[in-house]
């Protein structure tokens, strides 16, 4: 019997005014139950730091977008050639892990990046209870290239606008003015990286020419190379440039004066919403299954007359 009701109630309809007066009683206890579990979203939400993200934007330099018109007589000899950098190689450069690694161990970013886990005088990382569980580590250890790769895949930001040939670089960290000098750093090694780069090459190609030049008789070929060698050198001289070399800042990085997340308000929001929603979901479904039910009045019967 119980189950014949139970199949017999779930097959019924259920219009706007059942609900509503379901729910009608129960009100002030789901709005109680929203507002208590927003205030325990608001407080929890405090437990986190304010992240701060600072940018910059950079496009590749004037002088590197313009190839040399006897380069690709290089390429005849087998010799490595600079191309010119586009925003897609600075891309490349930035989301690098080698630069990555390269900017966490000359700066040592751990007391900015992670400053609850990290030990300024030790200099190690304390083991978070993930690693301990999972992966059987105890105790501290100092960071590897692997932790700050790790550290910098959720905060640092490259993308690139082909459109208007800029790539942008942002950083976030609990601190503001920290943000701003990762956010420098990383601008400063990777024009170290791109200088080193074109220097080696530089030099590595000025010797192969050298040496080509000491085996070459025929007068018209020695001419081509020692141009070849000329433009490598002038090639060399712009690499020693650094203040026009690899790229130029567009907009400059500043310290930023309000935090990126979290949203407080918006989640709280967001909380007390669907738990209140959950709540009536939680009252409709005990009032229809649960045998409190509205029963619809049912029409009156009218006495049928029989004729006498």
């Amino acid at each position: 019997m119980e189950e014949h009701r139970q199949k017999e109630l779930a097959g019924d309809e259920i219009s706007l005014g059942d609900c509503l007066a379901i729910l009608r009683p129960y009100w002030r206890n789901i709005a109680l139950f929203s507002l208590i579990v927003g205030i325990v979203t608001l407080i929890v939400m405090f437990l986190f730091p304010n992240i701060y993200q600072a940018s910059a934007v950079i496009t590749p330099a004037a002088e590197e977008k313009k190839p040399f018109p006897t380069l690709g007589a290089l390429a005849s000899f087998g010799i490595e050639i600079g191309s010119p950098t586009k925003v897609e190689d600075l891309e490349t450069l930035f989301k690098s892990n080698d630069l990555t690694a390269r900017v966490f161990r000359k700066y040592n970013l751990w007391p900015i990046v992670l400053p609850d886990c990290f030990d300024v005088k030790t200099g190690s990382l304390k083991i978070g209870l993930i690693d301990r569980l999972f992966r059987g580590e105890k105790g501290s250890r100092p960071p590897t290239d692997w932790d700050a790769i790790r550290a910098a895949k959720d905060r640092l930001g490259v993308t690139i606008n082909k459109k208007s040939g800029t790539v942008s670089v942002a950083f976030e960290s609990p601190s503001a003015e920290g943000s701003a000098n990762i956010v420098t750093y990383f601008l400063e090694e990777g024009k170290n990286r791109l200088q080193e780069e074109a220097l080696d090459r530089a030099t590595k190609n000025k010797k192969f020419i050298e040496e080509q030049i000491g085996k070459t008789v025929d007068a018209l070929t020695r001419d081509r190379l020692y141009s070849l060698y000329g433009q490598e050198v002038e090639r060399e001289m712009m690499a020693r440039n650094r203040e026009q070399f690899g790229f130029r800042v567009v907009d400059a990085q500043r310290v930023p004066d309000r935090k990126l997340k979290p949203s407080r308000s918006l989640g709280v929001m967001l909380v007390f919403g669907l738990s209140f929603f959950a709540g009536c979901v939680f009252v409709l479904f005990r009032g229809v299954f649960g045998g409190k039910k509205i029963q619809n009045p049912k029409p009156t019967e009218v006495p049928e007359q029989h004729d006498r």
